[in-house]
């Protein structure tokens, strides 16, 4: 009645399903109760209950409706002034896969701090790791020994001190570009992010926005995204499925995109490697770990430096690229707060700020706070994975669970902030201030980003010698704009139309 391969595919389908009931209900099994969260579907879980854009806002949402004595009260950005006594800790499954979602600095520091042993680990995405081959990442590998060198190597490869020229002459350069065409601001942000991170990894110095190595970066996180993307791909939910024939649609997209997610990562490295052989390279990380004066160098430790490299701009780029760009828009819309900051910076007598006027600049710093915090960068960390079963406040946290951090719930709670959806730099000016939300900002336990410093530095003195130069303005005669948000790994203040005018004449 029916062929052979299609008798093969429904007979592998029923079994599908039965291995799924049976691991649901077998996650339900255990003396201690799983945290309170919406139950979903028995085959796939609340996968379609989650919005596509701004999930974090939906597990809000459902830390205070699971979790709330105000039960009938109706979801607003108001209605979080009853977090405080609710939303710790949820748990939702998608498809066989339990997530937990913590929502309060306590739970945070609690599990992914203070038990950072088990916390660690990464969520296996079998598409994109393993079928993609980018496992070794250093944001997608287990922590382990591996993970402990990436480490190790990106705090010593970012002395924010060694990199002062690099981060002044892209700094200046910015200036410049956004002064001649001003209109085309964002761009110059973005070609500025992967100029000081490919000279810092690299040694290579992009002139234009149009350079190759730009576009080589955009592609690979063009592809990464698509990789990435939750509930697209059946196998991250399934990982048995990657044992089907090679010639399914999946497998022949993974084959394809990982040749070319290989070939954009050897790009750069043997660039570097090519100008360290002719001896005319600049300094770098990458010169840094094989240039001559170091020695051999393993293929296991090269492979290392590789993947390091690489992380460096995966990592940097997108953070403040989405950081200055929220800068820039906010300070159109808070005019006040502009003033009070140029004014700081005139205070230094007139020059040009450097980086090491910038411990001086204390209400520039309060504005980079209050950006970080009004508008997260990543507004849910990158999920971690307990790798033992746990118990927290009388619940239990299954082993293999999928950790979520809601950055965005911490930083827009009003217990932690008052009016926490005001762009008020002054909160972190007072002697007895909010709390810093870099806490938040730069991820957790073995996962706190190893570039935070370097990233702060770089977005300080572009911030500063932004202000310096310009004024930024809404166009006259016009509505104030509505915030709001771009949704994806990333996030930022979606832009609106500004006037950027001269303030200070060429620095250059």
């Amino acid at each position: 009645m029916f062929s052979q391969p299609l008798t093969s595919y429904i007979i592998f389908g029923i079994i599908l399903i039965f291995i799924i009931i049976l691991t649901v209900n077998y996650s339900r099994r255990g003396t201690l109760p799983l945290p309170p969260g919406p139950s979903g579907a028995i085959l796939t879980g609340v996968k379609s209950l989650i919005p596509r854009t701004s999930p974090w806002v939906k597990y809000a949402t459902w830390a205070i409706e699971y979790h709330s004595t105000f039960p009938t009260l109706p979801f607003t950005v108001f209605s979080l002034i009853y977090y405080v006594q609710t939303g710790d800790i949820i748990h939702f499954r998608i498809h066989r896969n339990p997530y937990i979602v913590l929502s309060s600095p306590q739970a945070v520091h609690d599990l992914m701090n203070k038990r950072a042993g088990m916390y660690s680990d990464r969520p296996s995405h079998t598409f994109f790791f393993e079928l993609c081959g980018r496992g070794k990442s250093i944001f997608n590998i287990n922590a382990g020994s591996r993970h402990t060198r990436y480490r190790r190597l990106l705090s010593r490869g970012l002395n924010g001190s060694a990199y002062v020229g690099v981060l002044e002459e892209q700094s200046a350069r910015l200036v410049e570009n956004i002064r001649k065409r001003p209109k085309l601001y964002e761009r110059f942000v973005r070609m500025n992010s992967s100029a000081v991170i490919m000279q810092v990894a690299y040694g290579y110095d992009i002139a234009s926005a149009d350079d190759r190595f730009i576009k080589v970066a955009e592609e690979s996180a063009k592809i990464s995204g698509l990789a990435m993307a939750p509930g697209r791909w059946a196998v991250d939910y399934y990982p048995l499925l990657r044992h089907l024939p090679s010639l399914m649609p999946f497998h022949r997209q993974a084959a394809t995109w990982r040749k070319r997610l290989e070939e954009l990562s050897d790009v750069p490295h043997n660039w570097a490697k090519k100008q360290i052989l002719s001896g005319k390279y600049a300094d770098s990380f990458t010169s840094q770990h094989l240039a001559p004066s170091v020695g051999s160098v393993t293929p296991e430790n090269e492979d290392i430096i590789k993947w390091t490299a690489g992380g460096l701009y995966a990592g940097a780029t997108d953070t403040t690229i989405s950081a200055l760009l929220s800068f820039i828009l906010l300070m159109a819309l808070y005019p006040t707060v502009q003033a009070c900051a140029q004014a700081e910076i005139d205070g230094l007598g007139g020059e040009m700020p450097e980086v090491k006027d910038l411990e001086r600049l204390e209400y520039l710093q309060a504005v980079l706070k209050e950006v970080l915090r009004y508008a997260p960068v990543a507004n849910i960390a990158l999920p971690h994975k307990v790798t033992q079963e746990d118990t927290y406040k009388g619940y239990r946290i299954p082993e293999g669970a999928t950790i979520i951090a809601n950055v965005w719930a911490i930083m827009h709670d009003p217990s932690i902030y008052s009016k926490p959806f005001q762009f008020d730099p002054s909160r972190f000016t007072k002697k007895v201030g909010d709390p810093d939300p870099r806490i938040w900002a730069f991820g957790f336990g073995r996962r706190t980003c190893p570039g935070s410093q370097f990233a702060e530095t770089s977005l300080l003195v572009c911030m500063a010698r932004i202000l310096y130069a310009f004024d930024i303005r809404l166009p006259k005669h016009r509505p104030i704009p509505v915030v709001e948000f771009t949704s994806g790994f990333t996030s930022h203040v979606k832009p609106f139309d500004i006037d950027i005018g001269e303030r200070r004449p060429s620095i250059m």
